[in-house]
């Protein structure tokens, strides 16, 4: 047989699971037969209604219970002699055990519109679906819902600005304020299933596919510092590996930060060991460093237009100077480089200029005027088709002045323009 329990609105006992009514304690055993009483004096004093002088005893009765004896949402049973639900009360207090004064008739756990209350700290009824069930919801000090959301959201914003998807901001504000979602741990977990995410931490999608440990954020923006901090002590540019998309690769390769400075020593070594002549012309053209040039040696697929472009220019104007002994300006060094002029190309044109220097001068009692220097230059590289022609016409006239024959097309080759 259950135990009785004892409350501060009296004595109960479970008649079965989760339902609990007043407890009387069973009447106590009859008193063992005792001789019948004479029958009463029917006069002569004493008490008693049939004797003079005497006065009738008063029945008693146990007090019945009234509405104070019942919690909250409760009132008195005449009929069953015992605290029973209100059906006008909006809220039915739930001390100590549940079920302890629910209504026989009916469990107002399972009446939506009667939220129970007298939750303990930390603890809440919620509705799911069928009855309200006391689920812990982590809440201290008496903070709302309400509250509760805002500190959600203000602790996901600030670790998305610290992963760099801040455009995720909205994508959370939603699940918080539209989903009801205040658990760290399940918003992370959505976080993780978008696509942002996924670009952003791109590294640990390569690190996965090939065999290594994946990274946690904190551990990759780890790493990706270390790259930066690298970098900036090595004097390697600013805009040069200093993004998080540059790193996607490093990672995704496992490469450690040792590694990576090993690479950068090597792009020193590079700049040391590369032409001198071009390493000569790209700092005459412009005001860069060994840095500027070992990032370029590096990782050249990398490195910025502007940083190819006058890597090219360089080399260009090394060519002119070694082919044809002419010192290019950095506006005509470039023009050949934006024309898509090769290296390759750059000796083969500046050895025809070499090689047809009487061409382009005046001959003396004449009225020629000289071809300049970047006329030659846009001729021979077909730059200018003004150029070109002058050349070309200059070249018929010798032709037909000397009758050599001879003919000054730059050897045969096909990027002069002269013909």
């Amino acid at each position: 047989m259950a135990q009785p329990i004892e409350t501060p609105f009296g004595t109960f006992i479970e008649t079965s699971p989760g339902n609990f009514e007043f407890y009387n304690p069973p009447a106590p055993p009859a008193p063992a037969p005792v001789p019948a009483a004479p029958a009463p004096a029917t006069s002569g004093p004493g008490p008693g209604t049939n004797r003079p002088g005497g006065t009738a005893s008063k029945p008693t009765s146990q007090p019945k219970r009234g509405p104070k004896d019942c919690p909250g949402g409760y009132i008195w049973s005449e009929e069953r002699q015992q605290c029973v639900i209100d059906p006008n009360a909006s809220i039915v207090t739930k001390i100590y055990i549940p079920g302890a004064y629910d209504d026989v008739q009916k469990d107002p756990f399972t009446d939506p519109t009667r939220k129970p209350v007298g939750a303990p700290e930390g603890y809440d009824y919620e509705w799911n679906g069928t009855r309200w069930e006391l689920v812990e919801t982590g809440r201290s000090g008496g903070r709302t819902r309400a509250e509760e959301r805002e500190s959600a959201r203000a602790i996901i914003n600030n670790l998305l600005s610290e992963y760099g998807l801040s455009n995720l901001t909205d994508f959370v504000n939603d699940l918080i304020a539209k989903e009801d979602i205040i658990s760290g741990d399940i918003i992370l977990g959505k976080i993780r299933q978008t696509e942002q995410y996924k670009t952003r931490f791109a590294g640990n999608i390569a690190r996965r596919n090939a065999g290594f440990n994946v990274l946690s954020e904190a551990e990759y923006i780890q790493m990706e510092n270390a790259y930066r901090q690298l970098m900036r002590a090595s004097g390697l540019p600013a805009g040069f590996y200093d993004q998080s998309s540059d790193f996607n690769n490093l990672i995704g390769g496992d490469v450690s930060a040792a590694e990576l400075s090993s690479r950068i020593n090597d792009g020193y070594l590079a700049v040391q060991q590369a032409d001198p002549q071009v390493i000569a012309e790209m700092k005459r053209l412009y005001p860069v460093g060994d840095a500027e040039l070992a990032a370029y040696f590096l990782d050249p697929a990398k490195a910025t237009p502007m940083l190819l472009r006058q890597a090219r220019s360089a080399q260009i104007a090394a060519e002119a100077t070694m082919q044809a002994g002419r010192q290019l300006g950095v506006q005509t060094a470039e023009e050949l480089a934006t024309a898509g002029i090769t290296q390759e190309q750059a000796r083969a044109g500046f050895q025809t200029i070499a090689g047809a220097e009487e061409l382009f001068v005046a001959l003396p009692g004449t009225t020629e005027e000289a071809i300049s220097q970047q006329e030659q230059i846009s001729g021979v590289f077909g730059t200018s088709a003004a150029a070109q022609q002058r050349i070309r016409q200059r070249s018929r006239e010798r032709q037909a002045t000397f009758e050599a024959g001879g003919r000054f097309a730059g050897q045969g080759t096909t990027v002069t323009g002269l013909q």
